[in-house]
This record gives structure tokens, C-alpha cells and sequence, in this order.
């Protein structure tokens, strides 16, 4: 955040900066297949606001109709600093779900596998910690109703070999977090599982069936759907260090494109916004509406079906359908507004946990405009200058009190045993419970501390540096009782009691419980 980033700022490490400029790289076009009821001019202004108030690098957008591209436009630049196009590659997150979704009714309709069948139908060794977890089906992972609860410590991995079906082993001690069923808890594991399901009855890789069945015959053809691709391909994403985008390399899970590792530019994300217009050649409306009918209530209007959600445009009556996704750095969003038959793209290259209320605003924002309502949009959020401002403090605390600690092993002053054994003792329980504050913090959030890094690089910097602080301080705080006893040592205890005249003729004082 802006406000903090002054104050802290000393803190990093020469990270590299990007160009903030919003007009750099802007590309605007409109296709004359369709026009849009709405200027495109406020349009475009609407998303360069949320460029500005979401400090995002680069974003491109598409207003898009089931005749074609009604407007689109692209402004800023990548992580390497060339200018954003429609043909840029960005990482769509979650948006990969509903592709999936899409994918696993197309197989249904094909009578290939059955939406209600148990996952063990075609996972044999499926099970988790609670027995009630082999009656799991395709419908509730798809759904998100099967209890299953999110594990970022399962997904977001990039090992070169690994596969979807490794996820099976790892759920075998893993209790359910509700009843099959019973309620809507979403998780990325659900779709780990459904990327197993499907090369289970296929005998390929899942990327290279969702290629074949559903992104080349809907024209998704620069979709990156694989590792070698994304390195070749993709430019560095943005995460945010103290309320500021900084570039890092993106990396990318080969098993993770059923759930959130699929890529692509804006051309590939309209395709798939069109794939569910009317008018489609790719899915039928049977399948669309099977996507889309609600299976779990999530809130007052609000529902999930299979891959999608469905909510009330923002200040508006009317009804729109919506994933979004994100991934280290990318942020993208796609909303379909059935009453127009028309859908809103948007791909960002920037992410950060504490930022996603904003940037999910710009895909909304756009969604209201052409509802013909006022854009909601969310400030910064207090939790992110909340946590940043207490683990600075944190550290600052531990950095002094490792520097007077080192003043202490310089400077000694002799104290009696018992003394120096109660201040030690009390020292390394305070920073036990202060190391394991700073452990327990990212279980707090629901992500293991090596993931933060992925979400949060600012904050998983800080409590790296007070984890080490916490460290030093403890050998310190052993230094110095050492230290002191050794020096008390030095003295006749006949002749040098805890306080008064020693040996040598010099004043004691006592330490004051300090040890």
C-alpha cells in the first residue's frame, strides 16, 4: 500500500520495477461485426481508473457478443516490458474451471463418463480420512459440494513430472470439511481430481484432450496448456510488495491445468466467451445450461453450478455468470450477461491476495456499466496496512533487541545464577511464542509459509526476516548468559557479591533480572 510503502521500502531487496504508465502500450480496436449499446470511450476510462487504483501494469479487455468482438483494448505493458496486445499471453487462474466444466459435460453428453457416477468409478483408489468421502461424485466436485476442503499445500506445485492423479496419495489422510453434499466449499483439489478423472478414461494427458475436444474447435489456438509453452511464452507476472507491482518470473504446475494453470491471450479467452453465447458451435445450450443451472446456494441470489457462478449484476437486476482466477501475477475474469448474450474479458497481469476485491472491480465494473448501473468499486484493503505495519514492528522490536543483546556480549555485568537463569528461561519462552506466531500466521489465511511468497512476497519477506531475527536473538540471549556468568567468574564471590565492591575494586550493579 502506498501509505506504508515509504516507511518500509528500506526493507527490500532490489527487486525490479516496472513502467506504471497507463497510456504505455495502448492499443485499442473495435470489430465491425457488432457495435456496443455502451461508448466505448467510458468503457475504456472505466478500466484505465481501475489500472490506476489497482496499480495493475497491463490489462486487455473485450466486450464480446455472440456475433463477435463488439470492442476491445489493451493498455500498459508486460512483465518484460513490451507493450500489451491481444495476442500477450496471460495465465487465467481459475477461469481454467469452467473450461474444465465445459470439457467434462461435452465427455457426459458423449456418454464417456457419467456426471453422477462415484469419483471411485473411475479412481478406484480414491478415499480420504473420512469413509464417506468414496461417495463423492463428478457432480459434486464440479459443483464444489463434496466436502473436499482447499489445500494449497496440494496444488500450486511445480514438480516437471507431476500429474494430476499424484493428488490421490495425498488426500488419504485428509478429512472432509463438511458432509458430501451438504454445502458449497471451494476448492482447487476438486478439479485437481476431475484432470485425473479425465486421463484415467482416456489414457492421454489432460491438456492434450482439452486441446483436442474443446480449444482447437473453439479457435482457442495459442491457449498455453504446457509447461515448455509457458517458459517459452508467457512474460513475468506482477505481485505486489508493499501495495506496489513488482515483476517475478511466472511459473507454471503441469498438473495443475484443470484447475488454475491454463493460459492464454485475449483472442483465446473471446473464443471461449463466444463457446458460451448463443449461437455457439462448440456447446450446445442443453450443455450451457447444464453449466450453469444451480446446483449450490452460496449467498442471497447467488449460486454455483458446474464451473460457474451466478450472481446479480451490481446495482442491477439483472442476472450474470462468472468465474474468475488468479495465479502468481495474473488476474483474469470472465462474465456472461445472458439477457444480452453478450460477455465481458478481462485479463490483468498483476495479483495479490490483498488486492483482489479491486481488481475483480474492473470485470464487474464493466458488467454493471453494461447493465446500465454505477460500478461498485472497493478500496484498499485495511487487513494488508494492518499486517504490514504490525510484522515491520515485529521485526523492528526483534532487530533491537538483538542489537542490545550484542551490546550485552560486548559490555557484561555479572548477576547472580538464579538471575541469569530465570532472564534466559524467560527470554526463550517470549520468543517461542513469537516464532511460533509468525509460523501459525499463513495457516491463518490457509496457505503453508512457502507458499505466501506466491500471494504475498511482501509479507512472506517479513515474516522470513522475523523468523531469522527470532533465531539470532535466542543464540544472542544464550551469548550473553554465558557471557555474564564467565564474567562473574572473573570475581572472588567472597569479595564480590551481586552488589557492592568486587575483587578488583570496581562497583557491581546489579542487572535487574536482565540476563
Amino acid at each position: 500500500m502506498n501509505v506504508l510503502q515509504r516507511g518500509v521500502a528500506a526493507l527490500l531487496l532490489a527487486l525490479p520495477g516496472v513502467d506504471l504508465g497507463v497510456g504505455a502500450g495502448r492499443s485499442v480496436e473495435a470489430a465491425p461485426a457488432a457495435s456496443s449499446a455502451v461508448e466505448p470511450g467510458r468503457l475504456d476510462a472505466f478500466v484505465t481508473e481501475q489500472m490506476d487504483r489497482a496499480g495493475v501494469p497491463g490489462v486487455a479487455y473485450a466486450i464480446v457478443g455472440s456475433g463477435g468482438v463488439e470492442h476491445q483494448a489493451t493498455f500498459g505493458a508486460d512483465g518484460d516490458g513490451e507493450p500489451i496486445t491481444d495476442a500477450t499471453p496471460f495465465l487465467w487462474g481459475s477461469v481454467a474451471k469452467p473450461v474444465t466444466a465445459s470439457l467434462l459435460v461435452s465427455m457426459a453428453t458423449a456418454g464417456e463418463l457419467d456426471l453422477d457416477a462415484r469419483v471411485t468409478t473411475y479412481l478406484p483408489t480414491f478415499g480420504m480420512a473420512d469413509e464417506e468421502a468414496r461417495t463423492i461424485t463428478l457432480r459434486h466436485l464440479l459443483s464444489q459440494t463434496g466436502g473436499i476442503p482447499e489445500r494449497m499445500d496440494l496444488t500450486d506445485r511445480y514438480d516437471v513430472d507431476r500429474r494430476p492423479g499424484d493428488v490421490i496419495d495425498a488426500l488419504d489422510n485428509v478429512h472432509l470439511a463438511a458432509g458430501v453434499g451438504e454445502k458449497h466449499l471451494y476448492s482447487s483439489v476438486n478439479y485437481l481430481l476431475l484432470g485425473a478423472v479425465v486421463e484415467e478414461i482416456t489414457g492421454r494427458d489432460f491438456a492434450d484432450v482439452l486441446r483436442e475436444r474443446l480449444l482447437a474447435p473453439a479457435g482457442m489456438n495459442t491457449a498455453i496448456i504446457e509447461a515448455d509453452d509457458a517458459a517459452d511464452r508467457l512474460p513475468p507476472g506482477h505481485r505486489y510488495v508493499f501495495g506496489e507491482p513488482r515483476a517475478f518470473p511466472s511459473r507454471f504446475d503441469p498438473a495443475g491445468v484443470s484447475y488454475g494453470y491454463l493460459g492464454g491471450s485475449l483472442r483465446d479467452a473471446v473464443a471461449f466467451a463466444r463457446a458460451n453465447l448463443d449461437g455457439s458451435a462448440v456447446l450446445s445450450a442443453e450443455q450451457r445450461a447444464t453449466l450453469v443451472r444451480p446446483v449450490a446456494t452460496t449467498g442471497d441470489g447467488r449460486s454455483y453450478g458446474l464451473g460457474w457462478r451466478t450472481w446479480p449484476v451490481f446495482g442491477s437486476d439483472q442476472a450474470m455468470v462468472w468465474h474468475s482466477g488468479a495465479a502468481p501475477g495474473y488476474q483474469a475474469g470472465i462474465v456472461v450477461l445472458p439477457e444480452q448474450d453478450r460477455a465481458v474479458v478481462v485479463l490483468q497481469n498483476a495479483y495479490g491476495s490483498f488486492q483482489e476485491n479491486q481488481l475483480l472491480d474492473t470485470s464487474w465494473g464493466l458488467a454493471s456499466i453494461l447493465s446500465g448501473a454505477v460500478p461498485e468499486t472497493h478500496g484498499n484493503e485495511r487487513s494488508y496496512a494492518a499486517l504490514l505495519s504490525g510484522l515491520s514492528l515485529v521485526c523492528l522490536l526483534l532487530l533491537t533487541a538483538v542489537a542490545g543483546s550484542l551490546w550485552r556480549v560486548a559490555r557484561p555485568v555479572a548477576a547472580g545464577s538464579r538471575r541469569r537463569l530465570l532472564g534466559l528461561v524467560a527470554w526463550l519462552v517470549a520468543l517461542l511464542l513469537v516464532g511460533a506466531g509468525l509460523l501459525a500466521l499463513p495457516s491463518y489465511f490457509g496457505v503453508t509459509l512457502g507458499q505466501v511468497s506466491l500471494w504475498a512476497p511482501d509479507l512472506a519477506a517479513l515474516l522470513g526476516a522475523g523468523l531469522l531475527l527470532v533465531a539470532v536473538l535466542v543464540l544472542a540471549r544464550a551469548a550473553v548468559t554465558v557471557r555474564i556468568w564467565r564474567r562473574a567468574a572473573e570475581l572472588d564471590p567472597s569479595t564480590a557479591p551481586e552488589t557492592g565492591v568486587g575483587s578488583a575494586g570496581r562497583i557491581m550493579f546489579p542487572e535487574g533480572g536482565d540476563a
